[in-house]
């Protein structure tokens, strides 16, 4: 399968939501650090590459924990707004499918809520453990899916039954990754022992007034479905959206439990 076009809406969309990636996106996201850090095992003058690295809060995070740490992304907005924020961090342009260091260089690769946006996530793991050194360490989230989220839920409840989803670029399935099973096999493939994996409780905490507008600034795979619709399935959507979302609105904040899982490995 072609997945050339939904890697480049993935990359431009989110370069184009690098500025607003603090107030919007980080609300949930920033909530799982401390959890992916920990399963990494950080220690000081640990190198750490924090792949796929957005803004660069995992990496700033990192740092303050003693480690030496770079950052790579594939969007050029997102490396920019990374630098801006932590200029004495060194963050670059890469592509954490092709990661473009040598064998066996580091003690920890970190990516936080980032395989879902790549094209081939078994490769980006291979890649992850190519890179590190003897018992390094690997560590990555993932949002639980509609099954287990009860944001994913009402938002695929009310999209699924409105949107003409092959509008849509194809793109891999965005919930693989939060398969426990499927994820340590994986893994396994790639050469790592001692797999964990644990839930992180996440609350997504969004201003009001619309649920729906929000949610087009959180993420990148929603807007890319939605954008593709009609003008009246849009606005379909948006009502019932914001109907779903309103048990959850309190004091002009909603706040939805979205949970993420944390896997991790020993090369």
């Amino acid at each position: 399968m072609d997945y050339s076009a939904f890697r480049d809406g993935e990359r431009d969309g989110w370069s184009s939501r690098a500025n607003i990636y603090g107030d919007a996106t980080a609300r949930a996201t920033l909530q799982t650090i401390p959890k992916l850090l920990d399963h990494a095992r950080i220690f000081p003058r640990a190198k750490i590459l924090d792949a796929g690295c957005g803004p660069g809060y995992v990496a700033a995070t990192a740092k303050l924990l003693g480690a030496d740490v770079e950052g790579i992304d594939f969007s050029e907005g997102m490396v920019e707004q990374a630098k801006t924020q932590f200029p004495d961090i060194k963050f670059s342009i890469a592509d954490i499918e092709n990661l473009p260091m040598r064998d066996g260089t580091f003690d920890a690769v970190l990516c936080n809520f980032v395989l879902f946006h790549v094209t081939d996530p078994e490769r980006a793991i291979a890649e992850a453990r190519r890179v590190l050194k003897p018992a390094g360490r690997f560590a990555f989230s993932q949002w639980l899916g509609p099954d287990r989220s009860e944001c994913y839920q009402l938002l695929l409840d009310v999209i699924k039954s409105h949107a003409d989803m092959a509008r849509a670029d194809p793109a891999p399935d965005a919930y693989a990754l939060s398969n426990e099973t499927h994820v340590s096999e994986m893994m396994q493939k790639a050469g790592f022992t001692d797999i964990k994996a644990e839930i992180v409780e996440n609350i997504l905490y969004a201003p009001g007034p619309s649920f729906f507008e929000f949610f087009m600034t959180f993420g990148v795979r929603v807007p890319l479905i939605l954008h593709r619709q009609e003008v009246s399935v849009q606005a379909s959507i948006r009502e019932e959206i914001d109907e779903a979302a309103s048990r959850y609105l309190s004091e002009g904040c909603y706040k939805i439990p979205m949970p993420s899982i944390v896997f991790s490995g020993l090369a």
